[in-house]
């Protein structure tokens, strides 16, 4: 009787875990509209990431065209970058005063102004004015397009959703330098920002056209005390560990205390929320939320390893194998292209083994495929190095997507805007810490080795990219479905 009772127990509970399998999938199944959404978000996203590579490769002719040295002309970048990070607190406020759909298209038009006043720069100062108006609105773009598409299909389908944004992020990196190479060789760099204006107004119609107006927003009182503290915390925090090579090698740098006294302002806005601020800039309370921490903790390690990679990798082929440039670019557009391809079956693989699962297996994937860089001889196994990285690209690019989905998993409804804007503020700073990281680990291997410096600079790289690969297992383990 107890044997039966038994396996009628069994029987119902693998009945109740088939249903929620069905349901799962039959949930995760994106509509026609939901298809739309997705391909209107991907042209405005594809913009900053296309323009940002491009303009990378055109450095020195600015420099040249405007007689102004490289130092002065690399703040082009640098001042873009750092309004981009610093404008994305304000993304939350805006998505909850003005909705969405408004907010999307607002970032849009920003950008084309930026890009139209900065092709027609008469100055290297005008033009990284200019470029600070495109990061404004490249700042802007990134989390509101999580907020709109997570708003869009729900939070049950952001897993599939975000999986199909991938795109633009694998693509631009490609087309990035060979647009900037055929602008500078045919017309010059204003083209590069030129190029943006077409892309700009394409957008602009597709949202106006395809993206409902939501009535998600609310007369919300602007926190000034908050847009003090956090806006330029953020901003000078990611400055300071950009100026962490120059720390490393030794020399004294004013970034250092810049990044410092980010960090303090930072922690004072935690503070002021936690404290004071009835309504702050981003609300904190999705951090009370256990699914949403370890999602934050993953997104901010896995950022830490993907970014940190994407500068080690080409030092390594270039430095250590002594590669060219095509071999080089080859090389880590199959890492992009492992990306791509493995969040294609993202959905199904994590019905099959379980998100925390499949994290897991990401992880050692990431991790398998970083081994083959902790041997000299890598050189003479091209074969080796690209399989690696085709598994490396494969791993890294599940596992931030399911940090990035998950994350809205259990986080209620009227907090979406604000979990965008934290985990794009994640994974800014996984990004800058990872690479200002791997550049110091890097530059302490080739300074303190007496043989093989380079080598022992890239073990020490990789090992360390590996150990926080390792670590990411943590709150990996953690995630729900």
């Amino acid at each position: 009787m107890r044997a039966t009772s038994h396996a009628e127990t069994s029987q119902d509970r693998r009945a109740d875990q088939k249903s929620a399998s069905i349901k799962q999938a039959e949930d995760s199944a994106l509509s026609k509209e939901h298809r739309l959404v997705i391909l209107v978000l991907m042209v405005g996203v594809f913009l900053p990431l296309l323009d940002a590579t491009a303009v990378n490769i055109a450095l020195s002719a600015m420099s040249t065209n405007l007689a102004v040295p490289l130092s002065t002309i690399q703040w082009v970048s640098t001042a873009y970058m750092l309004s981009a990070a610093a404008v994305v607190p304000l993304s939350a406020w805006a998505a909850k005063r003005l909705g969405g759909k408004r907010t999307w298209i607002a970032g849009l038009f920003t950008f084309l102004i930026g890009s139209t006043l900065a092709a027609f720069a008469w100055s290297a100062e005008a033009l990284v004015v200019f470029r600070i108006v495109q990061g404004i609105g490249a700042g802007f773009l990134m989390p509101i397009m999580q907020t709109v598409l997570v708003r869009s299909v729900g939070q049950h389908n952001a897993k599939a959703a975000l999986a199909s944004m991938a795109v633009p992020s694998v693509i631009a990196p490609i087309l990035g330098p060979l647009v900037g190479g055929l602008a500078l060789h045919y017309g010059g760099w204003r083209y590069i920002f030129l190029l943006n204006i077409p892309l700009c107004l394409l957008g602009i119609c597709m949202a106006l056209r395809h993206l409902r107006t939501d009535n998600e927003f609310t007369k919300v009182r602007f926190d000034a005390i908050g847009f003090l503290l956090l806006c330029p915390g953020i901003a000078l925090t990611i400055y300071g560990l950009s100026t962490l090579g120059e720390i490393a090698r030794g020399v004294s740098s004013m970034g250092v205390m810049l990044g410092v006294a980010g960090m303090v302002l930072s922690a004072t806005f935690v503070l002021y929320v936690k404290k004071w601020a009835p309504r702050p800039l981003i609300d904190l309370k999705m951090f009370s939320v256990p699914s949403f921490r370890s999602s934050a903790w993953l997104l901010f390690l896995s950022s830490l390893v993907f970014y940190g990679g994407l500068l080690a990798l080409p030092l390594y082929f270039l430095q250590s194998c002594g590669f060219g440039t095509i071999e080089t670019s080859a090389l880590l557009a199959l890492q992009g292209i492992g990306t791509m391809a493995s969040r294609r079956y993202l959905v199904p693989l994590s019905q099959r083994l379980g998100t925390s699962g499949l994290a897991l297996v990401s992880i050692a994937a990431s991790i398998l495929g970083t081994i083959p860089f902790l041997w000299p001889s890598g050189a003479e196994h091209v074969g080796m190095l690209a399989a690696s990285v085709l598994v490396r690209g494969a791993g890294l690019g599940i596992l931030t997507i399911l940090a990035l989905s998950t994350a809205y998993r259990d986080v209620d409804h009227s907090l979406v805007a604000d979990a965008s804007a934290a985990t794009r503020i994640l994974t800014n700073l996984g990004a800058a810490v990872g690479t200002a990281s791997v550049l110091a680990v890097l530059q302490y291997g080739i300074r303190t080795a007496a043989v093989s410096s380079d080598q022992t600079g890239f073990i020490l790289a990789f090992g360390y990219l590996m150990v926080i690969s390792l670590a990411c297992a943590l709150p990996a383990a953690k995630l729900k479905a």
